[in-house]
């Protein structure tokens, strides 16, 4: 069997496309190859805000920790 590279993306009939990728990246023309990607950051539509940066996530891991730690003593567990 041949080694050659294929797009592999699923067309709507379900098979794996068959279609050699762009050079340089892992799928077709047909499938999304030409195109460089969303764009990085504010310049995304779908940007996260502040609500889910690592550092408001860990924050709200340590109030977790806290209020839970203030119920066990509260209750005398």
């Amino acid at each position: 069997m041949s080694q050659v590279s294929r797009c592999g993306a699923k067309t709507r009939a379900g098979t794996p496309c068959q279609c050699p990728p762009v050079p340089g990246r892992t799928r077709c023309r047909l499938h999304g190859g030409l195109s460089p990607g969303a764009p990085r950051g504010s310049r995304n539509g779908n940007y996260t805000n502040g609500e889910w940066t690592a550092e408001a996530i860990e924050e709200r891991r340590w109030l977790r920790l806290l209020v839970r730690d203030f119920a066990k003593t509260e209750t005398g567990r």
